[in-house]
């Protein structure tokens, strides 16, 4: 327990997706990190974002039995940071991009306030014409049924009518709720802090307390970088096979992206981009709130805006093809089928928890470069 007089600062940082976010959490699940003077609790073996459905189990609960149940996982993890007599605990998970706001803020204040004497509350958001590419990818990645039958310009029309990356909303609504103790960062590399979005985190969650970060001993750290079209290609036939659980296709997802990012680079990357047309009317669409994000928290740097029209001057002339069968031949299309039924059929063998066991490998990967990793 900290002495009568230290000080203890929780900081959440909430994301949002596609923002580097496993960048960040795999520098401080491998120890990676040292905070000039002081000391830190980092209490997840990589990322806590079990935590977004915990907290959303905890705001639909409809009983009082309900209630204490979904709130023991919440109670267990205060006791262990009121335990630590670190000076900051930092708790990432950007799965609290869907959770409420005032959902968040009302757990924080029943469970999380009473054991600190500081909250801080870190997210950074994504330009919108590259967080509709990142995400089409990521939903292709993980096997999300309507995107892969979806091309870009489809995923794009569908969030849009869903409102989705409209974002001052729900920005606001942070602020709203935590004032001062809330910030939002532009994931634009030439706005980050030494061009990093580890240490442009590091700099602005902890108050600009100088530190250090050792260099990854693997490439584990690009364990998320967005996968080359082709291998999109190739995990999406290997999706379109599989009739099982949405979480198995998460982690089947996430394990095809962890070996990929152990093997040397295709003689061949295509970058997923949008097409002119497209990329004029994402312009259109979000042009309003990209403004109204500039003038609401970048101090009417037009950040948001110029990264919309540098979409258009950036965009490629035709459509891009997502058409697994325009980019890898029919011996290895057919191969791939055949692999895939047998993925298929060792997830359909009961008793295994296939989401545990391929989270494992990820873990595992985290402590070897804990091991290897240089001591500071």
């Amino acid at each position: 327990m900290p002495g009568p007089d230290k000080r203890k600062t929780l900081v959440f940082h909430i994301g949002d997706h596609k923002t580097g976010s496993t960048s960040i959490q795999l520098a401080f699940a491998q120890h990676r990190v040292v905070l000039q003077g002081h000391s830190l609790f980092y209490p997840a073996k990589l990322a806590m974002n079990a935590l977004g459905g915990q907290f959303t189990a905890y705001g639909q609960a409809k009983t009082e039995q309900e209630r204490r149940a979904t709130a023991q996982p919440l109670e267990k993890l205060v006791q262990r940071i009121q335990q630590s007599d670190a000076d900051f605990v930092l708790i990432s998970a950007e799965d609290f991009e869907g959770v409420p706001v005032a959902l968040f803020h009302e757990i924080v204040e029943t469970f999380f306030a009473k054991v600190v004497d500081e909250i801080r509350i870190i997210g950074y958001v994504r330009p919108h014409a590259a967080r509709i590419i990142s995400s089409f990818a990521e939903r292709t990645k993980i096997g999300i049924p309507t995107t892969l039958t979806n091309d870009l310009a489809g995923f794009a029309a569908r969030r849009k009518s869903a409102k989705e990356f409209i974002y001052l909303p729900r920005f606001a609504a942070w602020r709203d709720h935590f004032a001062d103790k809330f910030i939002l960062r532009p994931m634009i590399r030439s706005q980050l802090h030494q061009g990093s979005v580890v240490d442009d985190f590091l700099h602005h969650a902890f108050g600009g307390i100088p530190f250090t970060v050792a260099d990854s001993p693997s490439k584990t750290a690009q364990a998320n970088e967005s996968l080359c079209l082709e291998d999109l290609m190739r995990l999406k036939v290997m999706q379109g096979h599989l009739a099982v659980k949405p979480n198995i296709r998460l982690k089947v997802g996430w394990e095809f992206a962890r070996l990929v990012s152990h093997m040397p680079p295709p003689p061949t990357r295509t970058k997923i981009q949008l097409h002119r047309s497209l990329a004029r009317d994402i312009r259109a669409s979000y042009m309003k709130d990209a403004r109204s994000l500039d003038q609401a928290f970048f101090g009417g740097a037009p950040l948001m805006e110029n990264e919309l029209h540098d979409a258009v001057k950036t965009a490629r002339t035709r459509p891009q093809s997502t058409a697994p069968s325009d980019y890898l031949c029919a011996s290895e299309l057919r191969s791939l089928e055949l692999l895939s039924g047998m993925v298929k059929g060792l997830l359909e063998k009961e008793g295994v928890n296939w989401p545990a066991f391929l989270h494992r490998k990820r873990i595992r990967d985290v402590e070897q470069a804990r091991i290897s990793a240089p001591s500071q």
